[in-house]
């Protein structure tokens, strides 16, 4: 597939996207989806160092 094919198809999925969301009565929210996403993988990293360092400690101790 060639990059114009590649980027048409994209433009159409994103058109389709709009033209769903519009007929259900959603509104574009633009920008905040992808930063709640951001803040939820930061803190799902977070999380999962923590629990690693528990679990590391637990088991070192026992």
């Amino acid at each position: 597939m060639s990059d114009a094919a590649i980027e048409a198809r994209r433009l159409t999925l994103i058109r389709f996207e709009h033209a769903a969301g519009a007929a259900f009565g959603c509104d574009d929210d633009g920008v905040s989806l992808p930063q709640a996403r951001a803040l939820i993988n930061a803190t799902t990293i977070a999380l999962a160092t923590f629990a690693t360092a528990v679990a590391a400690t637990i088991t070192y101790l026992v």
